[in-house]
């Protein structure tokens, strides 16, 4: 299977169903799992305040796909639907080539929801036209199994992907080498780059 647009996007009326302020759903993701982690794509900033150009950061690790990539490796045991999970992307990027309408809305937010497998995450964004006929795209914004047993959440904003999931599967995330995760709670807000 490959990636499907959803015609219907009633499969995302629990993200909005949050009642969460945008920015709250869009950069921390859904409330409601027993744990959190934050897979951070750099480091966290040392100070209030500090800039991102202050810093020359090692960019020798693996990107923000594979990072995510790897979570969603672990969190593929967590699931009973790995062969129905949906994935949402941001509309705001210019430079995606989607002949419809995005289907889904939080307030400032607007996303269009696709459905595929687990597997297929590995062809978003590709090179190949045949298996990511979308344009040039950011990751996805938020995915999670027909289950809902998990949500990865990664607005193109923070420097950091959240995921809520089952405790397990958290401190296999965090405890995994492959990448910089850390344990997250979602009552408190995280540092963030000015």
């Amino acid at each position: 299977m490959s990636f499907e647009l959803c015609g219907d996007a009633s499969a995302a009326d629990w993200l909005v169903e949050q009642g969460l302020p945008w920015s709250r759903l869009a950069g921390r993701g859904p409330v409601g799992y027993p744990s959190y982690a934050r897979v951070r794509f750099i480091p966290d900033p040392s100070f209030p305040g500090q800039k991102t150009s202050d810093v020359d950061f090692d960019q020798d690790g693996l990107s923000e796909k594979d990072q995510i990539g790897v979570a969603l490796e672990v969190l593929s045991r967590y699931t009973t639907t790995p062969g129905e999970c949906y994935f949402c992307m941001w509309e705001g990027w210019g430079t995606t080539t989607i002949n419809s309408a995005p289907n889904f809305a939080i307030p400032d937010r607007v996303y269009w929801l696709f459905r595929g497998t687990l597997a297929d995450y590995a062809d978003w964004n590709s090179d190949d036209p045949v298996r990511w006929p979308y344009g040039d795209s950011p990751d996805p914004a938020f995915i999670w199994p027909a289950d809902r047993a998990w949500c990865v959440t990664n607005d193109v904003d923070p420097h950091f992907a959240t995921i809520g999931a089952d405790v397990e599967a958290i401190d296999r995330i965090v405890a995994d080498q492959r990448i910089d995760a850390v344990l997250d709670d979602p009552e408190r807000e995280p540092p963030y780059w000015d």
